[in-house]
């Protein structure tokens, strides 16, 4: 029969044995974790296959090339950060884009918008799709619609009135920002994309040659706001010309009620954000053969007048088209010296029409 003493030992033995166990499996369960982590790291899954959910994609809607000089006088240097192209993703995303079509309240819609607008009028027939207002100022302004998918041009003939140019009250940037996403607002167009979207400004003199860049608010006749969709993945979405967006104010300095907002554009087609497809990308380095062989769109040659063009970055964006297009596509972006910008379709050219 054990004593008290043997079993005060045996108990205190087991419990230190018991300890050691417990530690060395604690041990053993971080070290397995850790390295389990490290393998994973060193050895990722491959990402899963593109979905091709929209099967074989529609070309990208690029505008003809309005460079003022030929392409046959450009030449490209690469001279990026990396020192090199960069390393870029080979799978991106398509996003959906629903495109309005004709139907029997369409007209009725847009006479809704134009009274909002202040246009109380019957429009005119431009065409099938496109709807003329004027209102009964004089000179009167003139909103154009197209009543598919309800983009429109409201213009004041500011060339016609000097008056507009007396007043040099034109509000700051941030007021002009302010008041035309109030516009955008109360005529239900803001939407998430341009709510939380960037704003450019360009200062502009008002010519007998037309509008001309001016050094400083302060010197300028009028105020454009360019407003553009907020970014998506964490990418850029560039319109034809990454300066100009598809949504744009001109302000003029004057208080009287027609004569403050001159002219605005708005062109803007609807995101599925929820229906989306991935697609295979081409190789960066087949873009930067396509820029070479001068193939892309040149969206915008800024002050490189000599056709030497230095490229800084490149990097993946979406295109968002002046026209209706059935899909968001993921683009290559040349950028330059010099506000230079060139786009490449991005997406695999197999799955291209």
């Amino acid at each position: 029969m054990a004593t008290l003493t043997q079993t005060t030992y045996y108990t205190r033995r087991g419990l230190a044995f018991s300890s050691i166990l417990l530690v060395g499996f604690i041990i053993a369960k971080v070290s397995l974790n850790m390295a389990s982590e490290i393998w994973q790291k060193l050895h990722p899954p491959p990402p899963p296959p593109p979905t091709v959910a929209f099967g074989v994609l529609p070309k990208v809607k690029f505008p003809e090339d309005k460079l003022p000089i030929g392409k046959e006088k450009l030449t490209f240097r690469l001279e990026t950060i990396e020192g090199s192209l960069p390393s870029l993703p080979n799978v991106g995303k398509v996003y959906f884009m629903p495109v309005g079509r004709p139907n029997l309240l369409a007209l009725d819609r847009a006479n809704e918008k134009a009274r909002k607008m202040g246009f109380r009028g019957q429009p005119q027939t431009v065409n099938e799709t496109l709807y003329r207002w004027t209102n009964e100022a004089v000179p009167p302004t003139t909103l154009e619609m197209n009543i598919n998918h309800g983009n429109f041009q409201l213009r004041y003939p500011y060339e016609t009135d000097q008056t507009i140019l007396t007043n040099k009250n034109l509000p700051t940037n941030e007021q002009a920002a302010q008041e035309a996403k109030n516009f955008l607002r109360t005529n239900g167009l803001l939407t998430a994309d341009l709510a939380t979207g960037s704003a450019e400004f360009d200062y502009l003199n008002l010519t007998p040659n037309g509008l001309t860049p001016a050094p400083s608010l302060s010197e300028a006749d009028l105020l454009r706001v360019n407003i553009f969709r907020a970014d998506l993945d964490n990418l850029k979405i560039f319109p034809p010309n990454p300066k100009n967006s598809l949504v744009s104010f001109l302000f003029s300095g004057s208080r009287e009620m027609g004569k403050r907002i001159i002219e605005i554009n708005y062109i803007h087609f609807p995101l599925e954000r929820e229906i989306v497809a991935t697609y295979p990308l081409k190789p960066v380095n087949n873009a930067w053969q396509e820029i070479q062989a001068k193939e892309g769109y040149f969206a915008n040659l800024g002050q490189n007048e000599n056709g030497q063009i230095t490229i800084r970055k490149v990097y993946l964006a979406y295109y968002d088209s002046e026209e209706p297009q059935n899909y968001l596509q993921p683009i290559y972006v040349f950028e330059g010296d010099r506000n230079f910008f060139a786009y490449v379709e991005a997406v695999d050219p197999k799955w291209k029409e």
